[in-house]
């Protein structure tokens, strides 16, 4: 085992996990099934209520003769605990419920008869799922974000999980257990990042000396300006950017624009702060307009003297572009941006960017801090002015021109310090061994009991019996005797309990019995914070109090005051809205030369704020359908032509009705998510709003639908409601369309970057002419509800009130208890909707309800 503790080169992990299994130090992770007798379904039920009804109404169009939608009835069976045929006898209630079979002209089932399936297919399928319930145990495994968050919480470091492999997820979450399997292959990870985790966190010898190195970007604009720092010869160049002042100005985002120090090394890894002195210089409208109208009037001059004859054609394309700089919202500048890219062993990080609002002219320069984590490879760091401003047919000319008025970053100078430690040694040391080392063998056995007492239940989120601790501690003998080294042999028995299936996995009983007091306190956690319980939870847990209801209201109360509830935000939110999936086919830029890398990061923070703000103010949840304000930033609100508001930070802003803003529905995330780079999709936003905020199913598309035929004459001047109306025009395709459009095109008024528009496009590059049609955002629903744009959209939201807090309710739940909810679960999300009808619409009375369900409290 003397490989165990070789630092110098990596460990095996493959062997290392053998060996641990092997020793009984962590057991096989496997679902378990848990031995039950055999369900026993109603035939009798199925002959008398079941049968009867779908051979009657439903065999012509779903039999062995003809299977509409490819559904035969006649293959359905009484067996509830087959998941697949359960989900067809879903889909049958589903039609049923809703009146959509059997089709208007066909012979109908009475209502008592429908009632009579209805309750028997229920009823089967409820027992079923007790049944499974029961019979299957999923272990449910830290995600990504938790795991993250635990290491954060329980050690003290700030760890990137970017190499663990990709959450798969289901029912909409990636915190369900019945997804979250393990491989060989991310056991090896995790004992890897145990390991990289323990040798960050536990620190021995002196604190190391700490380096600041400024670097003077006006000293040189070759990689032949070195400059001496330390033991390197370090390359500072300036970049082919004029020197102003004491520093460099920045106007493009180039790669021969950069400014950028490398070729050095740091003498110890460790956490490093980049600090830049910089500000910014913002052209006004005036300037872009005196600048253009200059260039463009020597143009013209010279384009006079070549073709005189072609005064009329000169002069146009003169007022146009000139015009173009006149109005055209992308001149409304805000600040330029810096970025700041770390370059350690040829690989690139961007560690952070920032607007510079620091002014050049008065000399209130500022200076902004960005850290990250360094080692002893060869290193560098470039600057960037990441500000956008895209090159368009109206600015081709100018665009390019050195003396184009564009937000300008000056710096001043960059510096790099570390390594950063406030203290010493660092907390992380000291959550592990707070207590210095003992100088004799048997002092350190028992200090390494000790530290592995007091570290183990915080791991577990649990108390430990004595024999766990002295199993991990028999780890550690096991390494004394191959090192002789204390800081090695803890570092191997916490690795242990770092891997143990009872740090990686949440633990919940393996029947349906109720969750213990502790198990209570992590799905609390969890389910709030995405972390670990804290010292309160626990000891509410250890006191047997968390099982009274009025403890847990008061925990939820003090639990989203905490500033770890904004992780409702980053994951229930971030999924729930499909936030994670901005920037996956995002606008074309020629297309929509406004959005920008800024704008894609400020549309997320943009919903995630909303939501928080909904959260903590206690406001209805029908504010997320419609809002008098929105969560803005600078370049959000440039974006959306809001005037008033300055800084990158989101904050609360009132908004006019004329802005057409207000609520999800009318957030940029949103809607470029739900189109396709290109131009608006009505059906895919459609199915959003049913899926996420209606939980309504909107149905498979049939097969071999496929898209429009191209030869359709007239197609490429088609606005996107012709070309839905002719695909409607198939009748199996009309089913699901009748659902789904008249919601997709109640927002054709927003493009597929988000902006207003009152036309659509057909000119270059989407460009929009007096004559192009206008916008019909009419629309109706098979209820009959007439839909005219945004306003009637939100007005038909909200007159669905109930569904809507019942759809959050169950996605609520679905995310609380990491599993997919199921019929069983149907009354404890009924009674939590009657909650927000009857008491506050709010989301605090929604995860009250959730934590105080029957639900909530077994597995």
């Amino acid at each position: 085992m003397k490989w165990l503790f070789q630092r110098t080169r990596p460990l095996p992990p493959t062997l290392f996990v053998a060996v641990m299994i092997l020793a009984g130090w962590i057991a096989p992770v496997c679902p378990v099934m848990a031995e039950s007798e055999e369900f026993q379904p109603d035939q009798t039920g199925f002959d008398r209520d079941a049968f009867p009804l779908l051979t009657t109404f439903c065999l012509d169009c779903h039999g062995p003769d003809t299977q509409e939608g490819e559904f035969r009835v006649d293959r359905l069976s009484e067996q509830m605990t087959d998941r697949a045929n359960a989900s067809r006898w879903a889909e049958v209630v589903n039609v049923l419920n809703s009146h959509e079979m059997p089709p208007e002209d066909s012979r109908q089932p009475s209502p008592e008869l429908v009632a009579i399936l209805v309750d028997w297919v229920t009823g089967e399928m409820k027992r079923a799922e007790k049944f499974n319930r029961s019979a299957d145990v999923v272990l449910r495994r830290l995600n990504r974000a938790e795991y993250k968050n635990t290491i954060r919480d329980l050690i003290g470091v700030e760890f990137d999980v970017s190499a663990f492999p990709e959450d798969a997820s289901a029912g909409g979450f990636d915190n369900n257990g019945g997804a979250l399997s393990v491989s060989p292959m991310q056991i090896e990870t995790y004992l890897q990042s145990a390991r990289e985790i323990l040798d960050k966190a536990i620190v021995t010898g002196e604190r190391p000396e700490s380096i600041r190195w400024r670097f003077e970007p006006e000293s040189g604009d070759s990689d032949g300006n070195r400059v001496k720092y330390g033991d390197n010869n370090a390359i500072v160049n300036g970049g082919q950017n004029p020197v102003y002042g004491n520093g460099r100005l920045i106007a493009f985002d180039r790669w021969n624009k950069s400014i950028n120090a490398r070729d050095f090394r740091v003498p110890t890894p460790g956490p490093y702060v980049v600090r830049i002195h910089a500000g910014g210089l913002v052209p006004t409208r005036e300037d872009v307009v005196k600048m253009a109208t200059r260039f463009h009037q020597e143009l013209f001059d010279n384009r006079m003297r070549e073709k005189p004859q072609d005064e009329r054609h000169h002069r146009h394309n003169m007022d146009r572009e000139i015009e173009h700089m006149k109005v055209s919202s992308i001149y409304n500048y805000g600040p330029p941006r810096v970025r700041v890219t770390v370059h350690q062993g040829g690989q690139p990080t961007i560690i952070g960017e920032a607007d510079v609002t620091g002014g050049i002219d008065d000399g209130n320069l500022q200076t902004l801090e960005f850290p990250g984590e360094m080692g002893t490879e060869k290193s560098g760091i470039t600057l960037q002015n990441s500000y956008t401003l895209r090159r368009i047919l109206e600015n081709i000319t100018v665009h390019g021109q050195d003396d184009f008025p564009r937000p300008s970053l000056l710096v001043d100078w960059f510096e790099l310090e570390g390594p950063v430690y406030p203290v010493w040694p660092p907390q992380s040391h000291t959550r592990l061994l707070p207590k210095p080392i003992p100088e004799s063998a048997n002092e350190q056995r028992e200090y390494a009991k000790e530290v592995l007492t007091r570290f183990m239940p915080a791991a577990y989120r649990r108390p430990v019996e004595s024999a766990e601790v002295a199993e991990k501690l028999s780890l550690y003998d096991m390494a004394w005797k191959q090192t002789e080294d204390f800081i090695e042999s803890i570092k191997i028995a916490l690795t242990s309990v770092l891997v143990s299936p009872n740090f990686l996995y949440l633990a919940e009983p393996e029947d349906e019995s109720e969750l213990t007091d502790f198990e209570l306190a992590s799905r609390l956690s969890y389910f709030l914070w995405s972390t670990m319980p804290d010292d309160e939870l626990l000891s509410l847990a250890q006191d047997g109090r968390l099982s009274d209801p009025k403890t847990r209201a008061a925990q939820v109360d003090r639990m989203l005051a905490d500033p770890r509830s904004v992780s409702l935000a980053e994951n229930f939110a971030a999924q729930w809205l499909g936030l994670r999936e901005i920037g996956a086919n995002p606008p074309a830029e020629d297309l929509f030369p406004r959005y920008d890398d800024h704008l894609e990061e400020s549309l997320a923070r943009e919903s995630k704020a909303f939501f928080m703000e909904v959260l903590l103010n206690d406001l209805s949840i029908s504010t997320f359908i419609d809002s008098d304000f929105a969560m803005l930033n600078e370049r959000l609100a440039r974006f959306y032509n809001i005037e008033g508001v300055r800084g990158d930070k989101v904050r609360r802003v009132s908004i006019d009705p004329s802005t057409h803003r207000g609520g999800l529905l009318t957030q940029a995330s949103i809607l470029t998510t739900t189109s396709n780079g290109t131009r608006t999709t009505p059906v895919k936003r459609g199915t959003w709003i049913l899926k996420t905020l209606l939980n309504a199913d909107p149905g498979l598309p049939v097969a071999n639908a496929g898209e429009i035929s191209p030869k359709v004459p007239g197609l490429d001047k088609a606005t996107v409601r012709q070309r839905l109306e002719i695909h409607r025009e198939l009748p199996q395709c009309a089913r699901c369309h009748d659902k789904i459009d008249p919601l997709g095109f109640a927002l054709e008024n927003f493009d597929a970057s988000g902006q207003w528009r009152e036309r659509e496009g057909f000119g270059y590059k989407g460009r929009v002419g007096d004559n192009d049609p206008l916008i019909d955002a009419t629309g109706r629903l098979p209820d009959g509800t007439e839909i005219d744009g945004i306003d009637g959209l939100k007005e038909a939201l909200l007159a669905r009130r109930e569904q809507l807090h019942e759809a959050l309710a169950t996605k609520l739940f679905s995310y609380a208890l990491g599993r997919e909810m199921t019929l069983v679960d149907r009354e404890d999300i009924r009674r939590a909707t009657m909650l927000t009808q009857t008491h506050r619409p709010d989301l605090r009375t929604l995860i009250k309800a959730i934590v105080m369900s029957q639900s909530f409290l077994q597995r």
